[in-house]
């Protein structure tokens, strides 16, 4: 069984940034790019913990990445 998600995540001028310091870690059934001010994840596996465990890394992955941009904003203003 094919499991497939789709994921749009709205993160404004610093989806860029966020993409590339996600891009080491992405392996071949995964699919992370920034589009229009939006965060696009594609992943493509075959079992539900799989998909399930890439989404939760992924959100929590971009998390971490919003929270350390907001702090180096505060000291590089």
């Amino acid at each position: 069984m094919l499991c497939h998600a789709r994921l749009e995540i709205e993160l404004g001028k610093d989806s860029k940034a966020v993409v590339s310091s996600l891009r080491p870690d992405d392996p071949e059934w995964c699919r992370c790019v920034a589009e229009n001010e939006k965060i696009l994840i594609e992943i493509k596996v075959e079992k539900p913990g799989t998909l399930l465990s890439a989404l939760d890394d992924y959100l929590m992955n971009i998390k971490m990445c919003k929270r350390l941009l907001e702090v180096l904003g505060v000291f590089y203003r």
